[in-house]
């Protein structure tokens, strides 16, 4: 076994370790069977008897329970026996390891919830690793991050479009190598919570964390990880209309504000305003300004995602915006393009 493959393994679910209470409880040993007090043939009934308890009570799918039954094979005869172990503890480890190979949406909690044998999310991760280490397990396999979407999206009754997105973002994250050795619920929280900012509906890290059961400081290193990342891939267009018009594709704002953004550039342009020399700073301050006119619901936060700057870069050049304008050329705005 190589050390790089075991770095990467040490490094995915440390990441996951890092966000355990440091004052879980120690691991109890009741109702725990170790290893060396049975026989090898005892050994393997008591692992595949829990691996099917755990798996009915999770709903397993049979074809990794038939993994997770494989990898205690090779997990004792790499190891040449088992001896040392809490039996339930690598039953479980095991079909931990095969739901993250076969893409099963579970995570540690999940595990935890349903076997009392495993007192803690640690215990559960840290003989995952050693298992995973052990048998030769492809890294990759434990940051699937995308199969949480669903699962949050469905919990924070979200749109379609937010699901969209935050798979747009995880798939962007993970060709970059940002998402290497990160928690793939974490991960996938950040990118929720992301995706919720770009499209306009609005969630809080806290619920996220409550969610995902990852804490809020987690998702908010991670948001950020994953929005420098795509400042860098998505950048904006460099006139304030393009600018305009990527935002409100990618947020889903209504059309009435997009045209009335499009109009105050006009109107600021010819009245000298600078706007083709900060066009981002612009275009946004422009759907900031429309957006209140029309009774819009774009968020200031939405549109500072974009920037690297304080949000009240936006606001100042949006109040600015005001004088560019008549009433009576909103009111004409109004009456035919806002129901």
């Amino acid at each position: 076994m190589s050390e790089e493959f075991i770095e990467e393994i040490d490094d995915i679910l440390s990441d996951v370790l890092s966000d355990v209470d440091s004052t879980s409880p120690a691991e109890i040993e009741q109702n725990i069977t170790f290893g060396q007090s049975v026989s090898a043939e005892r050994q393997t009934a008591i692992v595949d008897g829990r691996i099917n308890q755990l798996a009915a009570e999770l709903d397993v799918p049979e074809a990794a329970v038939d993994l997770a039954k494989s990898l205690r094979d090779q997990y004792r005869n790499q190891r040449g026996d088992l001896i040392g172990t809490a039996l339930e503890l690598v039953a479980a480890s095991c079909l931990y390891c095969a739901v993250k190979v076969t893409e099963v949406p579970l995570d540690p909690t999940d595990f935890v919830a349903a076997d009392d044998t495993v007192v803690t999310r640690k215990a559960l991760l840290r003989r995952s690793k050693d298992i995973a280490s052990t048998v030769g397990l492809d890294p990759s396999a434990f940051f699937g991050s995308e199969h949480y979407v669903d699962r949050y999206c469905d919990a924070l009754d979200v749109t379609d479009a937010v699901n969209e997105r935050a798979r747009e973002i995880i798939e962007i994250t993970e060709e970059s190598g940002l998402s290497s050795g990160k928690s793939p619920s974490g991960w996938a929280a950040a990118a929720v919570y992301n995706a919720c900012l770009d499209v306009g509906e609005k969630r809080t890290q806290q619920e996220l964390s409550r969610v995902a059961n990852v804490s809020e400081v987690t998702i908010r290193n991670r948001y950020q990880e994953q929005r420098a990342e795509l400042r860098q891939v998505d950048s904006l267009p460099s006139d304030p209309v393009g600018v305009i018009n990527h935002v409100v594709d990618a947020s889903g704002v209504d059309n009435p504000t997009r045209e009335l953004a499009e109009l105050l550039i006009r109107e600021a342009r010819s009245e000298q305003y600078p706007v083709d020399a900060d066009a981002t700073l612009w275009g946004l301050a422009a759907l900031r300004r429309a957006s209140q006119l029309t009774d819009g619901d774009v968020k200031l936060k939405t549109l500072s995602q974009h920037i690297d700057e304080d949000s009240d870069a936006i606001k100042s050049r949006a109040s600015g915006l005001q004088s560019v304008i008549t009433q009576a050329e909103l009111d004409e705005f109004r009456a035919t393009h806002v129901q």
